[in-house]
């Protein structure tokens, strides 16, 4: 039973317009305004699949040049192929730059023709839902459903039964369970003896790349230790599950407690790519030449000399991250043949000193810096129009200051579709300062510039019952979440003029839109919605952590207390949206 100070805080709560057939519900002496039933949904909009988090996801993705990587892929092949059961688990390991992510694609899309895939998932920072954890099992049984149809009855049921099995406190253990090993271990033990289990699922297999681009590190960890737990005593895994991932450690601390037969470990420091980074570097340099013909008729073919090519493979070393980015550097420059010989005389051959070249050719404008900053922060991969009505920036202003880096970031061609970096790397070379010296950007300052853009977009928006728009709905979920991170590390080095914006524009929100915050918030999903109250939890109450290092700002003092009441204002929504739900769900069963 609710307290009676929730209900309290319900019945005082701001009105909120719920689309359907409206009827009025006593609920513990509360009257809670909702809507009709919904009809039954489909597996895929119960499991709600991370789309972009696949093999035959759109935009660029990393693959092998054909005739390289022969001997990773044919190691990976073996272990697929073996009669050992123990060892259901592959983890490939590398630094980064090294081709993880296009051996595991390479992987997952031979598997996939041959009907060997069961599923996969790429996760990746800075990309939304990929780069969390919360979706991958859901993400992967509704792959599951499609690869052996007939899981999904199976599926359906256990959703049906157990919704809360998707819900925020169900554990990945036990959706896990669930959602996959129960469903498949089900289908083998009724297609086949079971002294025969192994020897089908050894034909199916999970691809899970990236585990390091998951930003839940002690989730991951927990995952790990769920897969590894599966693997002792008589229920082995019915498949096998490829997985790749720096050796960073919240991943090797949970790999080293692996017994060694239980466990497949591939470094790709161990295999020479220096051959295929030759065949690679042949392909692309041959594909600039014939671009650019006119401009470079005089240059004697081959280009690159033999020199050369030699000088190029020794800077690259393993690193298929600074060979690709050295060859975008090239190809998009006026002059190739130019760019590659300054390239050659520079003494570049890391990522790092690369990075800082094609940084320094850049114009640092404040537009620029903006631009940039906001990418590498951004919840998601966004796209130019995005940039450009959140940034109140002209299209053409975006799309000017991202050209001068378009060899590190892959400007789309229609401005509605996602901007992508060529690598991750990027990332962490701008928001490290050590590495970054001159051209660092601080991520707390750029997520305060950011909660402030946010605030303006949902101030300036017409009055209505919901916000509309992608840019509208990321700034009223995420504002709070820009504000808090900015607060996290700045302390006291806070500017005055910015807690002053941020007091000022809340104010203007809850005063003007308060209505239309709430209403938008509850259309979210159950997970984006917890998101206030994840924050005002972690590492303790914000509001309190403020006060001991912003003490004696009274504008700050102003912040934090327009923040508190934020929180009450967000907690009264999802209160009332939880009742709704139950009482939805209720209807549904009777």
């Amino acid at each position: 039973m609710e307290s009676s100070s929730s209900n309290a805080r319900l019945r005082n709560a701001i009105g909120t317009t719920i689309s359907g057939s409206a009827q009025v519900v006593n609920a513990h002496n509360v009257r809670v305004l909702h809507g009709s039933p919904a009809p039954p949904a489909g597996l895929a909009a119960w499991l709600t699949p991370v789309s972009n988090a696949t093999h035959t996801r759109a935009g660029h993705v990393a693959q092998c040049d054909p005739g390289t990587r022969l001997d990773v892929i044919t190691h990976i092949e073996q272990w697929l192929n073996g009669s050992d059961k123990r060892a259901a688990i592959c983890w490939l390991s590398g630094p980064a730059g090294y081709g993880k992510s296009a051996v595991a694609q390479t992987i997952t899309d031979r598997y996939a023709v041959k009907g060997r895939l069961l599923g996969c998932f790429f996760f990746l920072r800075g990309a939304g839902e990929r780069s969390h954890i919360s979706r991958l099992i859901p993400t992967l049984a509704h792959q599951i459903s499609i690869s052996v149809p007939a899981v999904k009855p199976l599926l359906e049921n256990v959703l049906r039964d157990e919704p809360a099995i998707l819900g925020p406190s169900a554990s990945l253990a036990w959706q896990f369970q669930k959602l996959i090993i129960e469903p498949i271990h089900s289908t083998i033990s009724t297609v086949i003896p079971s002294f025969r289990v192994f020897s089908l699922a050894k034909q199916k297999i999970f691809v899970i790349d990236g585990l390091d681009e998951c930003s839940d590190k002690a989730e991951m960890a927990a995952f790990i230790d769920i897969l590894l737990g599966a693997l002792p005593g008589r229920n082995y895994l019915p498949f096998r599950i490829l997985l790749t991932s720096r050796v960073e450690e919240h991943i090797r601390k949970r790999f080293l407690q692996a017994k060694c037969g239980f466990l497949f470990h591939l470094d790709l420091g161990n295999f020479d790519a220096r051959s295929d980074i030759h065949v690679h570097f042949k392909r692309e340099f041959a594909c600039i030449f014939d671009e650019n013909c006119q401009m470079m008729q005089e240059i004697p073919k081959p280009w690159p000399s033999p020199q050369d090519l030699t000088a190029l493979l020794d800077k690259a070393g393993s690193s298929f991250a600074f060979a690709t980015t050295l060859i975008q550097c090239v190809g998009g420059d006026l002059m190739p043949h130019k760019a590659l010989q300054k390239l050659l005389a520079s003494g570049i051959n890391s990522l790092d000193p690369l990075y800082e070249q094609i940084l320094s050719s850049a114009s640092w404008t404040a537009g620029f810096c903006q631009i940039l900053g906001t990418i590498m922060i951004l919840e998601d991969n966004k796209s130019i129009s995005f940039l450009s009505s959140l940034l109140s920036l002209p299209h053409e202003e975006v799309i000017c200051e991202l050209l001068q880096v378009q060899s590190v970031i892959k400007i789309p061609g229609d401005d509605d579709e996602p901007i992508m970096l060529y690598h991750t790397s990027l990332r962490d070379f701008l928001t490290i300062k050590s590495r970054s010296k001159q051209y660092f950007i601080d991520p707390p300052l750029r997520h305060l510039h950011l909660a402030i853009h946010c605030l303006k977009h949902l101030v300036e928006c017409p009055s209505k019952n919901f916000f509309e728009g992608d840019v509208a709905n990321y700034a009223c979920l995420n504002w709070s979440h820009h504000t808090f991170f900015g607060f996290q590390e700045q302390g006291l080095n806070v500017d005055e003029t910015i807690i002053t914006s941020l007091v000022t524009l809340i104010e203007n929100l809850l005063t003007f839109q308060g209505n239309t915050w709430c209403n938008t918030m509850l259309t979210f999903t159950h997970d984006n919605r917890r998101k206030i109250q994840s924050l005002q939890f972690s590492n303790g109450h914000p509001t309190l952590n403020m006060y001991k290092t912003l003490q004696e700002s009274i504008v700050t003092k102003n912040l934090i207390k327009i923040f508190q009441q934020v929180i009450d204002f967000h907690e009264v929504s999802v209160y009332k949206q939880d009742i709704f739900t139950n009482l939805s769900q209720s209807s549904n069963r009777e």
